[in-house]
Order: C-alpha cells, then structure tokens, then sequence
C-alpha cells in the first residue's frame, strides 16, 4: 500500500513512530522493527499534526475536519474526540507535565486541554488570524505560539 503521509511523531523513549495522513489515518510503527503496529481511523480529513503524550501512553491528533482525536497507544483506541475550534485545526503539542495539552487553529485561538478530563481549560485569543503553530518549553510553564498575523506569543503555563 502506498501511503500518503503528512505528519511525524516519536516518543520520548524512541519506540514508536506515528505518521498522519492526508486520508485522516494514523499508522503506528515500531521504530526498532519498521513494522506497522496499528493503523488508526477517526478523522474525515487531512492530519495536520500529531503528539505523543510524555509518557507515551497517548496519541492526540488534530484535523481539517476541526476534530482533536485521543488514541490509546498500547490498545490502538480512539478514547476521545474533543471539538471546540470553528475551524482547521493546525497543531498539536504535548505539555511536559503530561496532564495538557494545547492545540491552535485557523480561528485565530489556541486551546489548553485538560487530557484527563478531555476538556478545553483556557483559550486565548491574542491572535489577529490563523496560528500554525505551538510548543510548550521543556518544563511546560511557557507555551509559544506563530500565526499569520507575524507575532508570536508567549502564554504563562499553568493556566
């Protein structure tokens, strides 16, 4: 099969590789083995982005289709579909402390989500127009945003 990838993702420890597609499918590799682990379905459009959790226990994929996808990793589950954004959904990152996640979008807003609860817990509009992308810093108390409109943002974590 030829496969039409879009994103990357490794976990911290090395062991898996996640690749996003323009179909909206997720593939799960073992890096050591090359193998395809698990093939995962959930969005109806494009990944824009993909992360794994700190602990590698979760995949979060965001969307076109304006969707957030939690999967299991060891179990290959869909656990939860998160929506809140008006539009595209264009990045996705981790937070260090292994309990947030953020999320920006063509809607000019970047969301902090509870993963546990599976829940926006801030968003933040400083954005004039649409923000490609976010990072939170290696301890998870700043997260940077970039956008179209030529700033980038520096929020103050936790929120």
């Amino acid at each position: 099969k030829q496969w039409y990838q879009r994103r990357v993702a490794i976990t911290a420890g090395g062991h898996y590789i996640a690749c996003g597609g323009i179909d909206g499918i997720v593939c799960i590799f073992d890096l050591a083995t090359g193998k395809l682990l698990h093939t995962l379905e959930g969005h109806a459009m494009p990944i824009r982005s993909l992360t794994f959790s700190p602990d590698s226990q979760l995949l979060t994929t965001c969307s076109d289709d304006t969707s957030i996808k939690i999967y299991d990793v060891q179990h290959a589950n869909l656990i939860g579909t998160l929506s809140g954004h008006g539009s595209y959904v264009l990045c996705v990152d981790f937070c260090p402390d292994n309990t947030h996640f953020a999320t920006s979008s063509s809607d000019r807003k970047v969301k902090v989500w509870d993963a546990g609860m599976r829940r926006c817990v801030h968003t933040f509009t400083e954005h004039t127009d649409q923000v490609w992308g976010l990072a939170y810093n290696e301890n998870g108390s700043k997260l940077v945003s970039v956008s179209d409109d030529k700033t980038i943002v520096i929020y103050e974590c936790p929120i």
